[in-house]
């Protein structure tokens, strides 16, 4: 913990210093603001306050704000070292009103003036000036250059913040880096770019019709910021209903509280290992998040609750929660496309899994995926019948079965010594998170059994 809150310091105050040799590099090599463009955006300024006003809270950490269009619109009037001036002291002050700790205000306010000094230099650079100079703004109708440096000054904008965004959450959190970028880079996207031309309609209304019917323009921004309001809502309620349900199964069983989430985490980081995409990554992990749905049916209840290890009888019954779950999620169409994966998370690399007795590539990546982060977390979890493995043992256990439960190509991926540091690394997160589910990874016992089968949850 300590050495993630040194790193995000670091991230941070580097930021602050990128800001302001970005800003002294601006001043530098760009002409001072005329007082017409000063005024313009000084007035843009008092707009991202009320942007920032406006800012919702959205999962993950992160926050939804309008701020980048009143930004960006000062950047159009104003493209030097005056509009990055305005907008730092506009988030500062924006930031006052906000309950975030203090370290998280200095950082927001860093990023959006590098963000800004960013978006200004490459818009210079393609040959961009104030639109006070460009016949209101008209030039950028006819003018190819022109608007090929205004796209390119909203998109470096958007990309540099949303960048530094991902990266200090994923610092500060544990995440995988590029993960953690990619998914901010995504997370609005398409609004984005239904935003870019509020962007030059704010700097054509000032430069054309004066100060109050631009002002006027706050009514469509305050549209969009509701637009990403109700997304990001609506992504929220569908995951928290996903835990939810998932909770609601996992409840019946005291010995698997919080299993799903694991297997989640860790397929997460299996995937991504791997090298997928991050779309496939997401898809593993909600596959895997939903992989023992099937369970939700009565007839599993009693054998969930059951301390005993289960008869054969019982066994060849909890055998069909894999194809019973793939049922259930088909009736689903945002997720039908995971049937396969949870049908198949009980199939083994060597044909003696269940319930169509796959063999090797038979099956889907996916499902090879989940299997080893389900057994993982069968073997470094507590139940009624015996402890925890060390995750040393987990390591050999892996290795062992590589090739005839596992597949091998999976497996040589995971346990190389980096992969296997930040996967284990994964583990002890998520025992700090589910204490009550371990005893520890240093835990250790003779009395372990020796065959894997045995670790695999039902």
């Amino acid at each position: 913990m300590h050495d993630t809150r040194t790193k995000t310091l670091v991230f941070v105050w580097s930021t602050v210093g990128a800001a302001l040799a970005s800003a002294m590099l601006l001043g530098v090599f760009a002409e001072t603001a005329t007082l017409e463009q000063f005024t313009g955006a000084a007035m843009f300024g008092v707009f991202g306050v009320l942007a920032h006003a406006l800012a919702h809270r959205r999962t993950s950490a992160r926050a939804g704000t309008i701020g980048f269009l009143p930004f960006l619109a000062a950047a159009c009037i104003c493209p030097n070292v005056s509009s990055v001036v305005v907008v730092a002291a506009s988030v500062a002050i924006a930031e006052q009103f906000s309950r975030r700790n203090w370290l998280k205000r200095v950082f927001n306010v860093a990023q959006f003036a590098l963000a800004q000094t960013v978006a200004i230099a490459i818009y210079r650079e393609l040959g961009g000036v104030s639109f006070l100079e460009s016949h209101g703004g008209a030039s950028f109708f006819y003018s190819f250059e022109l608007s090929i440096a205004f796209a390119a000054m909203f998109v470096a904008f958007m990309v540099a913040n949303k960048t530094m965004v991902g990266a200090v959450i994923a610092i500060s959190s544990n995440q995988p880096l590029l993960g953690s970028v990619e998914k901010t880079l995504r997370s609005t996207l398409i609004y984005d770019v239904l935003a870019l031309p509020l962007v030059f309609l704010f700097a054509v209304a000032y430069v054309r019709l004066g100060s109050a019917w631009s002002a006027a323009l706050a009514v469509p921004m305050i549209g969009v910021r509701q637009l990403y309001k109700s997304n990001d809502e609506l992504e929220q309620i569908n995951e928290e209903l996903l835990q939810l349900m998932v909770a609601t199964i996992e409840a019946q069983h005291p010995y698997t509280s919080g299993h799903s989430q694991r297997v989640a985490r860790y397929s997460r980081v299996i995937a991504r290992l791997l090298g997928l995409s991050s779309r496939k990554v997401a898809k593993i992990g909600t596959a895997a998040l939903l992989h023992d749905v099937g369970k939700i049916h009565v007839e599993f209840a009693p054998l969930l609750r059951k301390p005993e290890r289960l008869t054969d009888a019982e066994y060849t019954v909890m055998k069909t929660h894999s194809a019973k779950g793939a049922v259930l999620v088909a009736k689903v169409s945002r997720f039908r496309e995971l049937v396969p994966e949870i049908r198949g998370h009980h199939e083994a690399w060597s044909g003696r899994g269940y319930p169509d007795a796959l063999a090797g590539d038979a099956s889907p990546l996916g499902s090879r995926i989940i299997t080893i982060a389900d057994t993982i977390d069968a073997m470094t979890t507590v139940r009624p019948y015996r402890p925890p493995r060390t995750l040393h043992e987990v390591r050999v256990e892996l290795e062992r079965v590589s090739g005839t439960q596992f597949d091998p190509r999976i497996c040589a991926v995971v346990l190389t010594e980096q992969n296997w540091r930040e996967l284990t690394l994964e583990v002890e997160i998520a025992a700090r998170e589910f204490p009550a589910e371990y005893v520890g990874s240093e835990f250790t016992s003779a009395e372990i059994p020796r065959h894997s089968s045995q670790f695999r949850a039902h």
